[in-house]
């Protein structure tokens, strides 16, 4: 009796410090710079210096062009989808995934907490778990800049996907991963590399820096 349950926790630890593992691996994947290491190859430049509130895909395009970009976009939709992948049975794991791979991304420690916005891992976490909500997270961003207002397209396909998951009972089960890789996603808009608040700026400066993704009065 007594070596079963030797035997049974020690199956256990087993269990957990291999979720651990995959979890921990979830957000690296997520915190790899691929955006600044294709500036950087390409044109020398660092994305922090020139566009430090989000070194993302669109940094890379800006910097160093269109080919780079669709590199960069592509290896960042793959993180997602290697999350969903690491991720073990049940909702609960999905998000834990999800969550982490867009938190790396969007505060990585190989950039010292600076990162993108999340919508490329997210793409590919979707990608892995659902396929609509994908297409949607694509599409807000996509019409937005059809629009000149990226930012505001990307909140509104953002939530619409939220909405999907609460109101239709058809994707009730993706709410967890659907709020997993949207707190990360707000919270970068809202507070920027440093997830820091600061008492002196008004809230609608943090409304506006949500729903438009921009800062109309600059850095406070």
């Amino acid at each position: 009796m007594t070596d079963t349950v030797i035997f049974g926790g020690t199956t256990r630890v087993a269990v957990i410090g291999s979720g651990l593992r995959r979890a921990g691996c979830s957000f690296l994947i997520g915190a790899l710079p691929s955006a600044q290491l294709a500036a950087k190859f390409v044109s020398g430049i660092d994305l922090r210096a020139v566009h430090p509130e989000s070194v993302s895909a669109t940094g890379a395009y800006r910097a160093a062009g269109l080919a780079p970009f669709v590199i960069v976009s592509t290896l960042d939709v793959a993180k997602g989808y290697v999350a969903t992948r690491l991720a073990g049975p049940g909702q609960r794991s999905l998000a834990l995934h999800a969550a982490l791979v867009v938190a790396g991304h969007n505060w990585s420690p190989f950039l010292q907490g600076a990162g993108g916005r999340g919508i490329t891992p997210t793409i590919g976490v979707l990608l892995g778990s659902d396929w609509r909500g994908a297409v949607l997270i694509l599409g807000g961003p996509a019409f937005g800049y059809l629009c000149r207002e990226t930012g505001l397209g990307a909140f509104a396909s953002q939530l619409l996907l939220l909405s999907a998951a609460l109101l239709s009972r058809e994707r009730r089960a993706a709410l967890p991963s659907t709020v997993a890789v949207l707190v990360p996603m707000w919270a970068k808009r809202i507070l920027g590399n440093e997830l820091e608040v600061h008492a002196d700026l008004p809230l609608a400066r943090y409304v506006e820096r949500l729903v438009y993704d921009r800062d109309s009065a600059g850095p406070g």
